[in-house]
């Protein structure tokens, strides 16, 4: 991308800009400055400031970036000359910025965010394209190119082939704050577009209990000890003394001394804060190769913009919704609304607000962190709860785990919501041969994922031959054997003794070496078809969720031993994979799945609902537990897109197929 002469003088001059602002006072300790707060550090990890405080600084402690609340935010300025070449801002007020924010100051509002949403007569009624939060003429967002730094935004990609709608799927449309960065040690960041309705309660304050925000996947909601950050706008200086400063009127500190700051009165209570859980983070040079990929987009904003979004997403907003309005009103802002608009209600957009359903919303008895925590002083299990408990592990110990075998045939769960919509895809609707199951663990084949190389073999006459799908068995190989297995399921190979069985039933699937299975085909004894070649084992240790809980808690159906036959037979029609017959594979997948469902259940794919109300608001039907939230997707389907997404992406190498 070619600048003209004028721009690059600016974009040049801009990060000048940046990197002086960014360095003053960044070697300050807040929390050595303010006895009674907890230490606010960075990890050992991160960046080593360049500039130490000096015996001759004021003491008062660490100032924000910009010097005072009353002069304009450096980035604001850098923002001007950057975009100096764009269309024209909007007119402004002649009265100009009053307090930061073009508001009346209320002493009762600690940290400004009342002010955010005050009536000012220079804003106009006009809202950005889309409908999301109105700006106003002192906001301002630009496409910041591969400028990271503290305060910056991250914001989800949307044009790589790859997304994040199979695994990781709380960064898709993601709008991360970079607390900190070094290039060549660490970036962290928290998720600015997650809220939940888990709450945290509070060992200071009685009484008290702190809405929890999704921060990121490392250290993040489920963990023991989760890391927690609190953002905030107090203006106080005792708070400034008690924080870090992010960027301005933007600044974290600990739980700690958050919760210390509301019992001081500094803080009001827990509304004057956004607890967040978990953060995201990079290693050196991480992130740079993943702007490269389209991965992400970097955003420079103004902290108005964040947080009236913040204000926003905090009052009444659905967790399931899972903060899509935000990262499309920022991609408007940085002038990507027309790329927003195109992936709007895409495969991945379903995808994270089912992550949400499962992960943000609050179910009985679910806390953060240990509360499993001590940070709720300790597990508040009732009577009737412990009891529940103790009986479902009774009712496990009792269950024999002889119906889960060695030639056992497994089928994928017939639930509505699969639980193998948000992680290992490859299982829903799946088929799975139990190979090996012994006191440390069991292993398991699944049948029905033909990939897209095969094994030749030479007929009963000569020049002739065949090739037999090799099918995707699973990620793990076992040690010390051929990585290729060879089965059957055929009733005249068992009676010439071709091959044994997996157990001690004289029926069902039979494995053979594969000289046994060439010679026999060599010598018309059998045909290529008869057999199915797989690659790979599954592995489900005993300790933790063994496949026998797993049948127990219905993730997997045992199939009936009548049924093998048949669905075995139906297995044997699929073909080596190519992107012309991926959608028959997986018709025929779902054909032998059906087929293995129980004689006495109704499980199998049910009829679609021809009623089906068109989440929330007009048209949607919020309470129905069927279809994903705001959307007229039914879960089930939308966990048939996965596997097909699943298979095109990781068997056949085609995510965009899909």
């Amino acid at each position: 991308m070619s600048h003209s002469p004028l721009r690059l003088c600016l974009i040049i001059f801009g990060l000048d800009v940046a990197w002086a602002f960014s360095n003053n006072n960044v070697g300050v300790n807040p929390a050595s400055l303010c006895e009674g707060w907890d230490h606010v550090t960075h990890r050992r990890h991160l960046s080593t400031p360049r500039f130490a405080k000096s015996g001759n600084d004021d003491e008062d402690g660490p100032k924000p970036d910009n010097g005072d609340d009353e002069g304009e935010d450096w980035r604001a300025f850098r923002a001007k000359l950057v975009m100096s070449e764009g269309p024209s801002p909007s007119p402004q007020s002649s009265a100009g910025v009053q307090n930061t924010d073009g508001a009346i100051v209320d002493d009762s509002d600690l940290d400004g965010i009342g002010s955010l949403f005050a009536e000012d007569p220079s804003s106009t009624d006009a809202s950005s394209p889309g409908g999301f939060t109105p700006l106003d003429p002192s906001q301002w967002a630009y496409d910041s190119g591969k400028v990271i730094e503290k305060g910056a935004v991250i914001l989800g990609g949307v044009e790589q082939d790859f997304g994040f709608g199979l695994r990781q799927q709380y960064f898709h449309k993601a709008v991360i704050l970079v607390l900190d960065h070094d290039e060549n040690t660490f970036t962290k960041g928290i998720i600015l577009n997650r809220p939940s309705d888990r709450m945290m309660d509070d060992d200071v304050n009685e009484g008290l209990r702190w809405k929890v925000w999704y921060g990121g996947d490392v250290q993040g909601l489920d963990s023991i000890l989760p890391d927690i950050v609190c953002l905030h706008s107090l203006r106080s200086k005792e708070a400034r003394e008690a924080s870090v400063t992010v960027m301005k009127d933007i600044q974290w500190t600990t739980f700690g001394n958050a919760k210390k700051l509301v019992k001081k009165g500094i803080a009001s209570g827990p509304e004057d804060f956004w607890l967040f859980a978990g953060y995201a983070g990079w290693g050196p040079s991480q992130l740079s190769g993943e702007l490269d990929r389209k991965s992400w987009y970097m955003c420079a904003t103004d902290s108005r913009t964040l947080l009236k979004e913040l204000a926003r997403q905090s009052k009444g907003v659905d967790p399931r919704d899972a903060g899509l309005p935000t990262w499309e009103l920022l991609m408007s802002m940085i002038g990507r609304g027309e790329t927003a608009d195109e992936c709007s209600g895409s495969f991945d957009d379903l995808m994270l607000k089912e992550w949400s359903q499962a992960n943000l919303v609050k179910f009985e008895y679910r806390e953060v962190g240990l509360a499993k925590n001590p940070l709720v002083g300790g597990a508040d299990l009732s009577a009737g709860t412990v009891d529940k408990l103790m009986k479902e592990a009774a009712r496990a110990s009792l269950t024999s785990s002889d119906e889960v075998k060695a030639g056992s045939l497994l089928r994928g769960s017939s639930a509505d919501r699969s639980p193998f919509l948000l992680q290992k895809q490859e299982l829903h609707h799946s088929l799975i041969l139990v190979v090996l199951e012994d006191d440390k663990v069991s292993l398991g084949c699944m049948l029905n994922h033909p990939a897209t190389k095969g094994y030749e073999v030479g007929g009963s006459r000569k020049g002739t031959s065949s090739i037999i799908p090799i099918r995707y068995g699973g990620d793990y190989a076992i040690k010390g054997q051929s990585p290729l297995m060879w089965i059957h399921c055929n009733q005249k190979l068992r009676n010439a003794g071709l091959g044994e069985s997996f157990g001690d039933q004289s029926k069902g699937i039979y494995k053979c070496t594969q000289e046994e299975a060439t010679e026999a085909i060599s010598y018309n004894v059998a045909k290529p078809e008869d057999f199915l070649i797989l690659s790979g084992v599954c592995v489900w240790p005993k300790l933790g969720s063994n496949l026998a809980n797993e049948v127990r808690r219905g993730v997997f159906e045992v199939v009936e031993q009548s049924k093998i036959d048949e669905v075995f037979q139906t297995l044997q029609r699929q073909q080596m994979l190519t992107k012309e017959n991926l959608a028959e594979n997986l018709d025929t997948t779902n054909e032998a799945w059906q087929k293995a469902a129980s004689s006495d259940s109704s499980s199998g794919e049910k009829e679609p609902n021809d009623t089906l109300t068109v989440g929330i608001g007009e048209g949607f039907d919020e309470d129905d537990d069927t279809v994903v939230f705001n959307s007229n997707k039914k879960v089930s389907e939308l966990a048939n897109d996965a596997l097909k997404k699943w298979v095109a992406t990781f068997l056949l190498g085609s995510p965009t197929l899909a």
